[in-house]
């Protein structure tokens, strides 16, 4: 982390103006697969605002990865924020907020953590690798968070210096990159009419390592700035697609005026690109100088002096200049945190909209009561200490201010994880350094010292009087599962208490990580993949407890499921006698469980609502469809729990009197399964016959809670699922 704060092209009351106006601020995610180029892309745009930050011997900077496992494996492991002030085409200047995550799919919870405080997405896509599994993994997500989403085609000068394509192939190549993501998108989205092309300006084309990035628009712009009196604007929307410009009539055409005619695309764009790019990289003696003084790029003796790449570099920097067309996307397509406050409020928060709380958010409203929302805390340098990170959704946050800090467990009814910190310091976070402020207004991230005690993963920060409506952010939703565990020990047992601390620091430092205690007494680690509990031991090992740690050999995480319907009616007893409950386990119908886990169908919808999605897509029947109570061990959970009993046969208002019971035990058990105490998926659990004492001591949850759905599993055909 550096000390000193670097030179900026842009004063810091320039950058604090911006903070107060939300509707210049723009929050975004770059994702998108291993190696694709966001976090070079990033180093550009620090480039371009810190005059003295450069690249040096020709390799990446690298300016995100900050820690020293980044830079020594070169792959991103943690997602970095940047705020910095951008112009665009016309001048205008925006703040940006920019979280570069990691694109190896073992760090998908870092992206999880930007997606849920952004309000739109870039997905970087290597032109000449395409489309990869993460990335439809990733904008699967993205569609699933209700984000904007824009894409950059990373690379380009791959196509021209690597695969060596003629240009026309290379069109056809972007094209199809531009049709892949748009048949994902239709598969992932319900909205038909959000579609990525070029001419909507929703996407660019860069080269990261070259500082070469437009959309047409800022490219057509290069030629009004050349040639004046273009309408630079209207040429833009012609240089895309099948569209061709007749030399003779000076008028383009969407049919080709001879049969060597170039689309305009290729004719206007590409092939300009593909001489520069030849010029430099061929070196035709004195017709690089002519070449160049005809685009307006003028050289110093020293510069021609160059490596190949240094100059091919500077070349593309002085003719493309500052990623203006990257800023235009983002202004036209991602929304600011003004507009995108209500639909991010009703995706996130755990309460309505309608509430005063609820209209300040949606309003984005500074002068509000206080809601922030932590997705990540960061550990200092030493690893001693935490500052938690989010977003300011209402209100104004101010240094020594005194806050609730509310947990993931936190409810009006049950307030137990909940504390009254004071505020340290607050920064604005680039990556490398840090920003100190005074206050943080409605809109902005913000880093925030002294509140990180109570907090475990995530966090709602609020005021500690006046404001008891306020609930909970939801917590974060990861599109991966942490399934590779393995076991530790302190080398020296008498580290215990060392290790044990380690285990809590690092399990906040991780998302998606699980740190837990079997019942043999082992401390065990959940982790999505090798290369992420390689990191995580690193941690534990270097940074947080400093001790020497065994490890056991990986194991994979199992679920347990049955493939076919209960033999027999089974049922369970009250250790009182006094209540029996009979039900029987059945697999669910295929993809029911998907939808679950991916929203399509949300136990919060009304019964109506509820009813008709199980009727019409499942085809249930009327009464198993209005029946359903639950789905566990959560409300994405993979089961669920149908009342199937008869009014005839059941009292229906004194099993209602027990249905949190029965419905807290169905959770607790399919969160451990009776074969291996593992996660249970895909099951229905039927309740066909209850009998519930009268008296409503003998009915209470001790009684009820642990019984429901332990005797149901075993009759049924029961397997592991790996």
């Amino acid at each position: 982390m550096e000390q000193t704060l670097p030179v900026k092209v842009y004063e810091m009351d320039f950058l604090a103006d911006l903070m107060d106006n939300s509707e210049l601020i723009r929050n975004v995610t770059l994702c998108g697969h291993l190696h694709h180029g966001k976090t070079c892309f990033v180093d550009c745009l620090i480039e371009q605002t810190h005059p003295e930050i450069r690249k040096r011997n020709d390799q990446d900077l690298c300016y995100t990865d900050i820690l020293f496992a980044e830079q020594e494996r070169g792959v991103g492991i943690k997602s970095t924020p940047v705020t910095v002030a951008l112009p665009d085409t016309k001048g205008k200047s925006y703040l940006f907020n920019i979280m570069d995550t990691p694109g190896h799919v073992n760090f998908s919870d870092e992206v999880t953590a930007g997606l849920c405080i952004s309000d739109g997405v870039v997905i970087f896509v290597d032109a000449t690798e395409g489309v990869m599994l993460n990335t439809e993994r990733l904008i699967e997500h993205a569609v699933q968070e209700r984000l904007a989403v824009t894409v950059c085609i990373n690379k380009i000068d791959q196509l021209i210096l690597e695969l060596k394509l003629p240009p026309t192939d290379a069109y056809y190549k972007l094209r199809h990159l531009v049709d892949e993501v748009n048949g994902l998108i239709s598969m992932h989205s319900p909205d038909e009419n959000l579609i990525l092309s070029p001419l909507l300006s929703n996407v660019c084309f860069s080269s990261s390592w070259y500082s070469i990035c437009f959309t047409l628009g800022s490219f057509a712009k290069i030629y009004a700035d050349a040639f004046g009196d273009i309408n630079y604007q209207g040429f833009a929307k012609r240089l895309w697609g099948d569209i061709y410009f007749n030399p003779k009539t000076r008028k383009f055409t969407k049919k080709a005026p001879t049969s060597s005619s170039q689309r305009s695309f290729v004719e206007f764009v590409l092939e300009p690109l593909y001489k520069i790019l030849a010029q430099v990289v061929g070196d035709v003696d004195t017709s690089l100088l002519r070449t160049l003084d005809e685009l307006g790029i003028h050289l110093t003796k020293e510069e021609l002096k160059l490596n190949i790449h240094p100059l091919l570099r500077l070349v593309c920097k002085k003719f493309f200049g500052e990623f203006t067309g990257f800023v235009d996307m983002c202004a036209q397509h991602i929304p600011s945190p003004k507009v995108g406050a209500k639909p991010k409020i009703e995706h996130t928060y755990t309460s309505g909209v309608d509430s005063n709380l609820g209209e300040a958010m949606s309003d984005c409203d500074p002068d509000g009561p206080l809601m922030c929302h932590t997705t990540k805390v960061y550990s200092t340098d030493d690893g001693v200490q935490f500052h938690a990170f989010g977003r300011v959704l209402s209100g104004t946050i101010h240094a020594g201010q005194p806050v609730k800090v509310l947990g993931e467990n936190y409810t009006l009814e049950d307030e137990e994880d909940s504390q009254i910190r004071t505020v340290g310091r607050l920064w604005v976070s680039v990556a490398r350094y840090h920003i100190e402020v005074n206050r943080v207004p409605a809109g902005n991230w913000v880093l925030i010292e002294g509140v990180d005690q109570p907090i475990v993963k995530i966090a709602t920060i609020t005021e500690p009087r006046g404001n008891e409506e306020a609930q909970i952010f939801r917590p974060l939703k990861f599109n991966t599962t942490s399934v590779i565990k393995i076991a530790v020990e302190p080398v020296n047992p008498s580290e215990l208490p060392k290790m044990l601390d380690g285990l809590r620091k690092v399990n906040k430092s991780y998302p998606s990580l699980t740190t837990k205690v079997e019942e043999s007494g082992e401390h065990v680690i959940l982790g999505t993949g090798e290369l992420y509990l390689d990191c995580v031991m690193h941690d534990l090992r270097k940074m947080y407890s400093e001790i020497d740690i065994k490890v056991a050999d990986p194991v994979v995480t199992f679920c347990e499921t049955v493939v076919d319907t209960s033999s027999l009616k089974c049922f369970a007893e009250t250790p009182n006698k006094k209540n029996k409950i009979t039900m029987i386990a059945e697999p669910l119908e295929t993809g029911l469980a998907e939808d679950i886990e991916n929203e399509v169908v949300q136990i919060t919808r009304n019964r109506k609502k509820l009813g008709e999605f199980f009727q019409t897509k499942y085809d249930w029947d009327l009464l198993a469809a209005h029946s359903v109570w639950a789905f566990g061990p959560d409300a994405t959970g993979p089961n669920i729990l149908v009342d199937d009993t008869l009014t005839s046969q059941v009292d229906k208002a004194l099993l209602g009197s027990v249905k949190d019971s029965i419905v807290q035990g169905f959770q607790w058990g399919t969160r451990e399964g009776p074969l291996c105490d593992e996660l249970i998926r895909n099951v229905k659990f039927k309740i066909l016959d209850a009998v519930v004492a009268q008296e409503p001591l003998h009915r209470g949850g001790g009684q009820i809670t642990p019984r429901p759905g332990e005797s149901s599993l075993l009759p049924s055909s029961w397997p592991l699922l790996a």
